[in-house]
Protein backbone atom coordinates (compact mmCIF):
# COMPACT_ATOMS: atom_id res chain seq x y z
CA UNK A 1 0.00 0.00 0.00
CA UNK A 2 3.16 2.23 0.93
CA UNK A 3 4.20 1.35 -2.93
CA UNK A 4 0.52 2.56 -4.20
CA UNK A 5 0.25 5.95 -2.20
CA UNK A 6 4.12 6.83 -3.38
CA UNK A 7 3.34 6.32 -7.13
CA UNK A 8 0.22 8.39 -7.09
CA UNK A 9 1.64 10.93 -4.95
CA UNK A 10 4.64 11.23 -7.57
CA UNK A 11 2.02 11.17 -10.52
CA UNK A 12 0.58 13.48 -9.00
CA UNK A 13 3.77 16.19 -8.49
CA UNK A 14 4.46 15.20 -11.76
CA UNK A 15 0.99 16.23 -13.29
CA UNK A 16 1.05 19.69 -10.99
CA UNK A 17 4.79 19.73 -12.72
CA UNK A 18 3.76 19.49 -16.00
CA UNK A 19 0.79 21.98 -15.45
CA UNK A 20 2.80 24.84 -13.71
CA UNK A 21 5.28 24.71 -16.85
CA UNK A 22 2.50 24.96 -19.32
CA UNK A 23 1.28 28.01 -17.34
CA UNK A 24 4.36 29.57 -17.07
CA UNK A 25 5.11 29.31 -21.23
CA UNK A 26 8.38 27.51 -20.40
CA UNK A 27 9.65 26.12 -23.81
CA UNK A 28 12.41 23.62 -22.02
CA UNK A 29 11.27 20.00 -23.76
CA UNK A 30 9.73 18.55 -26.53
CA UNK A 31 6.25 18.27 -25.30
CA UNK A 32 6.35 21.85 -24.83
CA UNK A 33 7.20 22.80 -28.73
CA UNK A 34 4.74 23.88 -30.41
CA UNK A 35 4.47 22.89 -34.60
CA UNK A 36 4.83 25.76 -36.95
CA UNK A 37 1.41 27.00 -38.43
CA UNK A 38 0.67 25.96 -41.84
CA UNK A 39 1.01 27.60 -44.67
CA UNK A 40 -1.33 29.11 -46.37
CA UNK A 41 -3.08 27.45 -49.35
CA UNK A 42 -1.51 30.21 -51.87
CA UNK A 43 1.65 29.57 -50.68
CA UNK A 44 1.15 25.33 -51.77
CA UNK A 45 1.28 23.68 -54.96
CA UNK A 46 -1.19 22.75 -56.90
CA UNK A 47 -1.84 18.90 -56.90
CA UNK A 48 -0.11 17.07 -59.51
CA UNK A 49 -0.25 13.81 -61.17
CA UNK A 50 3.38 11.58 -61.51
CA UNK A 51 3.56 8.72 -63.45
CA UNK A 52 6.66 6.15 -63.12
CA UNK A 53 7.58 4.12 -66.52
CA UNK A 54 11.23 3.04 -65.27
CA UNK A 55 12.05 1.29 -62.41
CA UNK A 56 14.85 0.08 -61.24
CA UNK A 57 15.54 -2.60 -58.62
CA UNK A 58 18.92 -2.80 -56.58
CA UNK A 59 20.41 -4.95 -54.10
CA UNK A 60 23.50 -6.17 -53.22
CA UNK A 61 24.53 -7.96 -55.98
CA UNK A 62 23.54 -5.16 -58.49
CA UNK A 63 20.61 -3.77 -60.25
CA UNK A 64 18.15 -4.75 -62.82
CA UNK A 65 15.04 -3.18 -64.35
CA UNK A 66 11.98 -4.16 -63.11
CA UNK A 67 7.93 -4.45 -64.82
CA UNK A 68 6.56 -3.08 -61.06
CA UNK A 69 6.87 -0.42 -58.85
CA UNK A 70 6.99 -2.62 -55.60
CA UNK A 71 3.24 -4.53 -55.82
CA UNK A 72 1.96 -1.84 -58.70
CA UNK A 73 2.36 -2.40 -62.46
CA UNK A 74 3.92 -0.13 -64.45
CA UNK A 75 3.03 2.21 -65.35
CA UNK A 76 2.15 3.04 -61.65
CA UNK A 77 0.17 6.65 -61.45
CA UNK A 78 0.51 8.53 -57.82
CA UNK A 79 -1.30 11.84 -57.44
CA UNK A 80 0.19 14.08 -54.74
CA UNK A 81 -1.88 16.81 -52.90
CA UNK A 82 0.34 19.15 -51.19
CA UNK A 83 -2.58 20.96 -49.39
CA UNK A 84 -3.32 17.61 -47.49
CA UNK A 85 -0.25 16.58 -47.30
CA UNK A 86 -0.42 13.03 -48.85
CA UNK A 87 0.37 10.69 -51.66
CA UNK A 88 -2.61 8.19 -52.94
CA UNK A 89 -1.93 5.52 -55.46
CA UNK A 90 -4.31 2.74 -57.04
CA UNK A 91 -2.58 -1.09 -55.77
CA UNK A 92 -2.73 -3.49 -58.75
CA UNK A 93 -6.28 -5.00 -56.75
CA UNK A 94 -7.65 -1.74 -57.13
CA UNK A 95 -7.67 -0.66 -53.28
CA UNK A 96 -6.45 2.63 -53.21
CA UNK A 97 -3.48 3.69 -50.88
CA UNK A 98 -2.58 6.56 -48.97
CA UNK A 99 0.94 7.68 -47.77
CA UNK A 100 1.80 10.78 -45.36
CA UNK A 101 4.31 13.15 -46.99
CA UNK A 102 6.46 13.97 -43.68
CA UNK A 103 8.46 16.99 -45.47
CA UNK A 104 8.77 19.29 -48.30
CA UNK A 105 11.84 21.13 -49.09
CA UNK A 106 12.36 23.27 -51.99
CA UNK A 107 15.57 25.12 -53.13
CA UNK A 108 15.42 26.98 -56.64
CA UNK A 109 13.32 25.02 -58.92
CA UNK A 110 13.56 21.42 -56.71
CA UNK A 111 11.23 19.97 -54.77
CA UNK A 112 11.77 17.70 -52.74
CA UNK A 113 9.34 15.23 -50.73
CA UNK A 114 10.36 12.43 -48.46
CA UNK A 115 7.97 9.87 -46.00
CA UNK A 116 7.45 6.52 -44.40
CA UNK A 117 5.33 3.84 -45.11
CA UNK A 118 5.07 0.19 -43.85
CA UNK A 119 8.75 0.04 -42.89
CA UNK A 120 9.85 1.62 -46.20
CA UNK A 121 11.03 5.19 -46.59
CA UNK A 122 10.93 7.03 -49.73
CA UNK A 123 11.86 10.67 -51.08
CA UNK A 124 10.36 12.18 -54.36
CA UNK A 125 12.43 14.07 -56.46
CA UNK A 126 10.57 16.60 -58.91
CA UNK A 127 10.50 20.70 -60.36
CA UNK A 128 8.08 22.71 -60.25
CA UNK A 129 8.95 23.85 -63.74
CA UNK A 130 9.71 20.57 -65.78
CA UNK A 131 7.92 17.61 -66.15
CA UNK A 132 10.87 14.72 -64.21
CA UNK A 133 10.54 13.17 -61.40
CA UNK A 134 12.28 10.64 -59.47
CA UNK A 135 11.16 8.19 -56.84
CA UNK A 136 13.41 6.25 -54.69
CA UNK A 137 12.39 3.86 -52.13
CA UNK A 138 14.46 1.91 -49.28
CA UNK A 139 13.08 -1.24 -47.73
CA UNK A 140 14.15 -4.94 -46.79
CA UNK A 141 18.02 -4.46 -47.91
CA UNK A 142 16.58 -3.09 -51.35
CA UNK A 143 16.37 0.11 -52.99
CA UNK A 144 14.03 1.18 -55.92
CA UNK A 145 14.04 3.81 -57.97
CA UNK A 146 11.57 5.26 -60.73
CA UNK A 147 11.76 7.95 -62.78
CA UNK A 148 8.66 9.34 -64.67
CA UNK A 149 7.20 12.76 -65.72
CA UNK A 150 4.90 14.91 -63.69
CA UNK A 151 2.02 17.61 -64.25
CA UNK A 152 -1.18 19.83 -62.41
CA UNK A 153 -3.75 16.91 -61.39
CA UNK A 154 -6.72 17.62 -63.79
Amino acid sequence: MLKTAATALCLILGLAAAQAQDASGATSGPSAAVPPPAPSDDALPAPIACTFEKVFVCEASGCNPSQELGTIDLPARFLIHFGEQIIASVSDDDLPHISSIQSVIGDGDTLILDGNDNMAAWAIELSPSKPEATLTTLAGGKVLTAFGTCKPAS
